[in-house]
């Protein structure tokens, strides 16, 4: 029995291509592009697998990105809440104000060096109480990293 075959070109290179009545599927010897053969109401037809496959993978990116947008929003918003909550640092912040009145009111009644040290230890409690704790730093580190993948997720469920 001969075998019957029809000449196309690959869809991908545009490779001259014999393909057998047998075929459904193959792949071109020239690019290695993987294509489908489609027969329809007589006519034959090569579509390049690796298109199917894109569209394939695209929807799939988009679908785990836009699973991931919710659960890095979740963290986030887990973040953001903890740094509303903060720490406490108002005790800290009242001792060392006090410290400094105390300071000052002692310089009025002549004894400098111990108003000089309640003063300075009132302004270094302050200071303490006002600067940004590590807790506070790493939050806002983390919260600025999942920022930046919510959004890197978000054009990748856009597109």
């Amino acid at each position: 029995m001969a075998e019957h075959f029809i000449n196309l070109n690959c869809a991908n290179c545009g490779g001259k291509l014999e393909v057998y009545d047998n075929m459904d599927r193959f792949t071109c010897g020239y690019c290695g592009t993987e294509m489908l053969v489609q027969r329809r109401g007589g006519t034959v037809a090569l579509k390049a697998v690796t298109e199917a496959i894109k569209r394939v993978q695209k929807g799939t990116d988009k679908t785990a990105a836009e699973l991931a947008i919710v659960r890095l929003e979740k963290e986030r918003n887990e973040l953001v809440e903890a740094e509303k909550k903060g720490d406490n640092s108002v005790g800290p912040f009242v001792v060392g104000v006090a410290l400094a009145v105390f300071g000052i009111v002692k310089a009025t009644d002549g004894e400098f060096a111990f108003a000089v040290t309640l003063f300075a230890a009132g302004i270094a409690a302050v200071v303490f109480a006002l600067r940004p704790s590590e807790a506070w730093t790493t939050r806002h580190r983390q919260i600025t990293q999942l920022e930046k993948r919510i959004s890197e997720q978000k054009q990748i469920a856009d597109s």
